[in-house]
């Protein structure tokens, strides 16, 4: 249990990735949270694994089934990971099903009443001590639909009598759009503590998943839409902001693997910082993107190799046929190299991707070539989200990284909107025509923290990879 440091509600840790963060510390203790969203938002799958970490933490949870069957969730939580099967095995949460049979038609007379339904939690809470309930959902509880003036009255009966028997409950409601009246029923947020809102929004060409805390009473929270993804372990939440380090890297600094290339940023790039190559395409970037990894694997450090431009066979065979073969270094599992096409997935799906690199493997480098395959396979909002979850996750492990991003030949000087803000260094890699010949260059443009060369240098491909030279006096 937590409370938050700002006021002094009490709350319960979600166990969710991310939702932690962005509530301030977790659900109100003792109170209800309303999760709503339109279908496909991934409600009934959030509260499961509410549910589920809930009760794994030791606070026992009632969870009421009103549109899925106890089968049919069980199936889904041991599916996610979320051993709702030994949880309920050890009686650590008890499922209770309230769905409606299938069987023959259904036929409603008289008012409303659901002191019945109160009556029945009330015995089960009772019966098993239980600290915390989950109903999925309400919307289905009040099928058919009573009367506009009665559903208010009977929604506050019901989130009154779990306040009284002191229950954490959440309650999970059907929207009809995704920004408007937060649901179907006409509830709004009255009667309810906290308020989430789960989105599935067609973003450009894909879809965007998104979490925002509407409400909170007497706490403070993120304010805004965060994106979320569902994984093969339930929901993960991307804050877009790094947690603060207790421990910082002293000013060290480590070599770029490219000869030259250490002269021009004193000595090598500075430990925890982003670097971002922008070129056009030609210019050597993927080559010292590999000569950056293959370096540190060679120090024996842990090294990530992200490659969203071509399929891992084709990209080992292209560092190995000029002079760095990465083989070796893989098979001593100091370097991993992961590529994957960014039009197969999605923008959180690589942060999930990314974060349980960083907690799994714990690299101390990352690399990510190329961004821009990522920029083209989503909105400009995508994107933007996309490199500041990258840059939060990053700061929050303290790690390395060394980004590639293709531009136009001869525009390599011209700032990206927010791209120019993340990184702590930006190389530039840019190349003219001179008649026949082919002249490359490299210029580091800025370096946070450190004096550098500013003046532009050759830059010359050959067996080994890239050397940097003085360009030759007139």
């Amino acid at each position: 249990m937590t409370q938050s440091a700002n006021s002094s509600v009490q709350k319960l840790r979600t166990g969710v990735p991310g939702l932690d963060i962005i509530t301030h510390g977790g659900l109100p203790k003792g109170r209800t949270t309303l999760v709503c969203g339109r279908s496909g938002t991934a409600k009934s799958i959030l509260s499961l694994q509410l549910a589920t970490n809930l009760a794994r933490s030791g606070v026992k949870t009632l969870l009421i089934a009103v549109e899925e069957a106890p089968d049919d969730l069980s199936t889904t939580g041991d599916g996610l990971g979320f051993g709702l099967s030994e949880l309920m095995a050890k009686h650590f949460i008890r499922v209770a099903d309230l769905t409606r049979p299938m069987e023959g038609p259904t036929f409603v007379s008289g008012r409303y009443d659901v002191s019945g339904f109160i009556d029945r939690v009330t015995g089960m809470v009772r019966e098993m001590g239980a600290e915390a309930l989950v109903l999925d959902s309400a919307t289905a509880l009040f099928s058919p639909r009573p009367a506009e003036e009665q559903l208010r009255s009977l929604f506050f009966q019901i989130v009154h009598s779990f306040r009284r028997l002191g229950l954490t409950s959440v309650i999970t409601a059907e929207s009809g759009q995704d920004y408007g009246p937060l649901t179907t029923l006409g509830v709004e947020d009255f009667v309810c503590d906290a308020v989430l809102v789960l989105r599935n929004l067609v973003d450009g060409e894909r879809r965007r998943r998104s979490v925002e805390v509407h409400k909170y009473r007497r706490s403070a929270h993120y304010k805004g839409e965060f994106p979320c993804t569902i994984t093969s372990k339930g929901m993960t939440v991307f804050p877009l902001d790094a947690q603060d380090r207790t421990e910082l890297e002293p000013s060290t600094r480590f070599s770029s693997g490219v000869g030259g290339l250490d002269e021009m940023n004193n000595g090598g790039w500075l430990r925890d910082s982003i670097v971002l190559l922008r070129g056009p395409s030609g210019s050597g970037k993927t080559t010292l993107a590999g000569m950056y990894a293959r370096a540190g694997a060679l120090r024996g450090e842990r090294v990530v190799y992200y490659g969203f431009e071509e399929t891992k066979p084709i990209l080992m065979r292209n560092f190995a046929s000029i002079g760095l073969p990465m083989e070796e270094l893989e098979r001593k599992g100091s370097l991993r190299i992961a590529c994957r096409y960014p039009e197969a997935t999605s923008p959180e799906d690589l942060l999930v991707d990314l974060r349980m690199g960083l907690d799994e493997f714990k690299p101390s480098l990352i690399v990510l070539d190329s961004i821009s395959s990522i920029e083209h396979s989503t909105s400009k909002h995508g994107f933007r989200q996309f490199m500041v979850g990258v840059a939060s996750q990053l700061r929050e492990h303290g790690r390395s990284a060394l980004l590639t991003q293709t531009v136009v030949m001869g525009d390599t000087d011209r700032d990206a909107p927010f791209l120019s803000t993340i990184p702590d260094a930006i190389c530039l890699l840019d190349y003219a025509i001179d008649g026949a010949d082919l002249q490359r260059s490299i210029r580091v443009l800025k370096m946070r923290g450190s004096a550098h060369v500013t003046a532009k240098r050759k830059l010359d491909i050959g067996h080994g990879g890239l050397a940097v030279k003085h360009f030759a006096q007139a």
